[in-house]
């Protein structure tokens, strides 16, 4: 299998279809998408601010300087609506970077109870100000305070999820539950959300890791080590096709924000056979906020990559596991110690299940029930 990326200046220095190809049993390399010093390989989009009539600053004008470089971050000042996004297309890629809040709020209302709001946009195609005069045609990875991770549709298509209803300050809303039965969603620009399974995100101020891993018209989406949402086929019904490969694009949505060391690999197909991983215990009781309790895990069978752990359930994000740098490459006869707690004021026996990330999607059979003491 091979992974293209096309008009791949940012990379290679060069404009066409370039093919990489994938060892068997080796991860693939990481590239920057992001140089860290200028917007070079980046186009911006941006429009006006609210409440005017007119036409968009337009490609490549930004004279607020909505989009600046800094201390080797992008840093978004969120003034105005845009985006800025990758020159060429992608597809069967592991993306990740680096997020943090900043300050500044700024449409509809600077005050506090206002989340901060901005997104990742992947797939996405013309026309530049498709959707709200500014963003591309894209599904969305959600980045917003306390809510990295929900889906919203931008007009790529919808998709599936394994997914039941949740309420949501006072409304019922559709919530991402690997355990959940598959469900189309609703093709809406600005719709179609579905909420991430918990939030594992960091305090204010603090650095987020976001990953995406897209598989043809699939997805799954990462947030500190840990999946929180995931995906099925994409489809378009105006093109009758699946929705499979576009740009990468960060908006500026009325909120300070900061994105730093964006990397991007092509996805390895090749697997000679599928992982052997189990663990010392299939339940774990009685975990606390004090000491952890520690789950090892070992493999058996060929040398298998980890790139995330999932915590399923209700209450899955009152549990914290002191997780490794993924991805992991885990040799066979090898093992790995979890430490897992609660979060201090956790009720008695609230339970989760663990599961294992790979990047073709989680390693089957390997399930760890959880209960709080």
């Amino acid at each position: 299998m091979k992974f293209n990326i096309y008009c791949l200046s940012i990379l290679l220095g060069v404009c066409g279809v370039v093919t990489v190809a994938v060892g068997q049993n080796q991860s693939a390399e990481w590239a920057p998408l992001f140089n860290g010093k200028d917007l070079t390989g980046w186009d911006t989009y941006m429009r006006q601010p609210e409440g005017t009539n007119d036409k968009p600053f337009a490609l490549n004008n930004d004279p607020l300087k909505v989009y600046t470089v800094s201390n080797g971050a992008i840093h978004v000042s969120g003034q105005i609506w845009g985006g800025v996004s990758t020159k060429g297309d992608y597809e069967n890629y592991h993306l990740r970077f680096k997020v943090k809040w900043g300050e500044k709020k700024w449409y509809p209302a600077p005050n506090d109870s206002i989340k901060r709001d901005a997104g990742l946009l992947y797939h996405a195609s013309g026309p530049f100000d498709f959707a709200y005069g500014c963003w591309l045609r894209s599904n969305e990875l959600q980045i917003q305070e306390g809510e990295i991770g929900d889906f919203f549709g931008v007009g790529a298509g919808s998709a599936e999820f394994p997914m039941n209803k949740i309420q949501v300050r006072g409304k019922m809303l559709d919530q991402y539950n690997a355990a959940a039965p598959l469900k189309r969603n609703a093709d809406a620009i600005g719709g179609g959300r579905v909420y991430r399974s918990g939030n594992f995100e960091r305090k204010h101020g603090d650095w987020n890791t976001a990953e995406l891993i897209t598989r043809g018209a699939d997805a799954v989406y990462i947030v500190n080590g840990y999946v929180v949402n995931r995906l099925f086929n994409t489809y378009r019904d105006s093109l009758h096709l699946q929705t499979t490969r576009g740009r990468i694009q960060f908006q500026s949505e009325g909120a300070e924000v900061f994105y730093k060391e964006i990397d991007i690999r092509p996805i390895n197909f090749i697997r000679k056979n599928a992982p052997h991983v189990t663990a010392d215990q299939t339940v774990l009781k009685n975990i606390n906020s004090d000491t952890p309790q520690n789950l090892k895990i070992t493999n058996s069978g060929d040398d298998v990559e980890l790139v995330a752990v999932e915590l399923t359930g209700v209450s899955n994000d009152q549990f914290s596991i002191i997780l490794p740098a993924f991805p992991l490459l885990l040799g066979k006869g090898k093992s790995l110690v979890f430490p897992i707690f609660v979060k201090p004021g956790t009720p008695s026996h609230i339970t989760a299940k663990l599961r294992l990330e790979t990047i073709l999607g989680p390693v089957a059979g390997f399930e760890i029930n959880l209960e709080s003491k």
